[in-house]
Parts: C-alpha cells; structure tokens; sequence
C-alpha cells in the first residue's frame, strides 16, 4: 500500500541561502496577493470567476514583460501560490454555502506573514548530509540520515522561524506492517503535578516548562516593551523574545514525543480520557499549569502513532468518573476534593495514590466495554459514550 510521509529537519544555510530564501517566499507572497486581488476585481465587475489556470497564463504574460524579475526564482512557487490562494478563495464560499461565517481570505503582509514557499517535488534531489533544490543549488542538512533517500518526493516545503529555516518533506513510499504486538490494556491519567501516570504504576514526570523559563520570559517581555515601537533594537528584542518562546516549545514536544512514542511502540491498547481542556482551563489557578502540560497534545500524538505501531487508542467519555471510583470495589466517592492526592475509599478502606486509581479504573473501562453484547467491535477512537447510548437503547453489553 502507498502512503504519503511528511518529514521536517532543519536547514544549514549561509548568508547568500537565506537572502534567497526570503526572496523566494516574497515571490510567493506576491503572487498570493496577485490572485486574490484579481478575484476581488472580477468579483466587483460581475464576471465569473476564471481557474486558476487560467490566471496564471495572464500572471505569464506579465512575466515577460513587466515582473521579469520572477525569471531568478523557481517556477514551481508561482504555481503553489496560485493554487494555495484558489484553495482558501473557493473554501471561502463553501463555507458560506454551508451556512458558516468565515472570515474571507486576508492579504499576506511583508511584516506578519510567515516566510515560506513551496516547489514541487520534480529535480529534487536528497542525500544524507544534503538536498539540492531547483535553482537554488545543495543546502545543507542540520540532521544527517533523517530524510529517507531514493524515495519519490512530491513537495518540499521550506519555512522560517525565528532565524531557523526548515524545509518539510511529502514523500511516497511503501507502507510497511508493524510486527503484532501482545494484547495489553492500560490506562493512562493525565495531570498537572504527574504529566501522566499508567495503570502498571509507571510515573511520567511533568517537565513544567513554562514555570522553570517564566522568570526569564518576564525579563525579555519587559526589554521588548522599553524599546521604542518600529525601531530595529525592538525589532531584535522581538527576535530575542521569540527564540526563547521557540526553545521552550521543542523541550515541550521533545518530551511529548518521548512519552508518546513509548506508549504507542510498547502497548497494544491504550485507554485516554476525554478531557474537556478548554473547560479546565476555566480554573484560573490552574490555567497556566494546564497550557503547559498540553494535555490535547499528548491526545493528539497518540491518535496518530497508535496506526503507526499498530496500536489502539480508546477515549473514555469524559462524564466517566475515573478518579472518583474505587479501583477496588467500584464504590464512587462523591465528596472527592482536587486537594486529595491519596484516593481512600469509603466503603473497603482501599488507599491508593489518585492519579494511580484513575488510570486503573480507565483501563478496566476501556477493558470492559470494547465489546457489545450485538458481537461489533466498538471503534477505538470513538468516545465509550456509544456504550452507554446502546445501554439506554435497550441493548445489553457484554462484560469480557
């Protein structure tokens, strides 16, 4: 089976390269604003719209005569551009058609767009330490052996962030099997002081990154705030500012990706509630903690290394009171406090660490609902409230 693959590294540029590369995304900027314009005007004058084809033969025209300056650059970016901006302009409408309120498609400005373009995957050539691209000429790879060599490239996508430019892969390969793993559920509890805690007892620490990098936030907050607004010394503030902003993010998702790939790689069934985190959030003194731990994050690397490693994820409904019921004897303790880190059962006098008892009770809800009593395997990454819909339906569930 053929799937397409996506692959981001960083680039090793000069000076010369990373003028060019700016250059290169103002061509795209530019023709991304070209068309919109040129359908904004159709659009008053009561034409119909043309493809995007078509105004591209008019944009050719003027590149042998007025805009001979787009001759230096690919040509594979005025393509992308022209069809990047007929995407957003016929999403625009859909929307509408379907009874939505998008915004319409806004002009890319010099100062706030982000810096990229896109060329076609034709001539590009990768090794292990480099790629070359058309026009451009090789560039150097900050990552050595990472992007895969001899496979069918269809775009390359490079952008810039913060100084770094990063150039992305979409490539076609052969889709390889994942060898069969043992059948074993667990459970895993998301929290604030453990970011997660499994139901074999396994503690993932928080890295709290955001708490250890606020001090120092502050402080360049306030340097960017002293500057005098649209003078270069802010403008190096910003920069300043947004590397450290930047830094903090990869050892965010370095550690997310730590976790999650441990997960997905070793366990053939993990259970995950569904946590309703824009509502959590609601608490204000634990809002930032809550940011900070990326708990749709975590849920999201998870929904899509699981296919990867031939694993399942299972989402418990979040009505579901995982941390509330004694993992023991299924008695629910209603006057449960978010102050109570030992859940002590009222009923059997059961002790156990809290974030422990909700991932052990996941995974027997994940365990005890995959089947129904009609013999159809519920789907995995459908919320368990399906269970409970059958349940009021009349339909009894079998506990295997």
């Amino acid at each position: 089976m053929i799937v397409n693959k996506a692959y981001k590294t960083e680039l090793q540029v000069n000076n010369k390269q990373a003028s060019y590369f700016e250059e290169c995304a103002g061509l795209s900027r530019f023709v991304y604003n070209w068309a919109l314009n040129y359908w904004i005007e159709e659009y008053k004058s009561g034409n119909k719209r043309s493809g995007w084809m078509k105004i591209g033969n008019e944009l050719i025209k003027l590149k042998q005569t007025e805009l001979q300056w787009m001759y230096k650059y690919p040509a594979h970016i005025v393509l992308y551009a022209l069809k990047n901006c007929d995407q957003a302009y016929q999403n625009f409408f859909k929307n509408v058609k379907n009874g939505k309120k998008p915004g319409f498609p806004k002009f890319k400005s010099r100062k706030t767009a982000p810096k990229k373009f896109t060329i076609v995957g034709q001539n590009i050539n990768i090794t292990e330490t480099k790629v070359k691209l058309p026009k451009i000429g090789w560039v150097k790879l900050k990552e050595h052996g990472y992007i895969p060599i001899n496979k069918k490239v269809l775009s390359a996508t490079i952008s810039e962030k913060c100084g770094h430019w990063y150039i992305s892969f979409i490539t076609e390969e052969e889709e390889i099997e994942s060898e069969s793993k043992p059948k074993n559920i667990i459970g895993v509890d998301l929290g604030v002081k453990h970011l997660a805690v499994t139901s074999e007892g396994v503690y993932y620490e928080n890295p709290k990154s955001l708490y250890k990098q606020e001090k120092k936030l502050k402080r360049l907050d306030r340097r960017v705030s002293r500057k005098v607004k649209g003078s270069k010394n802010r403008e190096k503030a910003k920069l300043v500012r947004a590397k450290a902003y930047e830094k903090l993010a990869r050892i965010r998702e370095h550690y997310l990706h730590e976790v999650t790939t441990e997960l997905a790689r070793t366990k053939s069934i993990i259970a995950v509630e569904d946590l309703n985190v824009s509502g959590m959030q609601k608490n204000h003194h634990l809002a930032k903690a809550i940011s900070d731990a990326s708990f749709a994050e975590f849920r999201r690397m998870l929904e899509y290394k699981c296919p990867k490693y031939a694993s399942e994820l299972v989402i418990v409904d979040r009505y579901f009171p995982s941390s509330k019921t004694c993992s023991n004897c299924g008695a629910i303790k209603d006057d449960l406090t978010l102050n109570d880190r030992v859940f002590k059962c009222d009923s059997c006098g059961f002790e156990i660490d809290r974030d422990l008892n909700a991932a052990i009770n996941l995974k027997n809800r994940a365990k005890h609902a995959r089947i129904d009593a009609c013999g159809e395997n519920v789907n995995p990454v459908e919320s368990l409230q399906v269970i409970s819909l059958k349940q009021e339906a009349g339909c009894e569930v079998c506990y295997a």
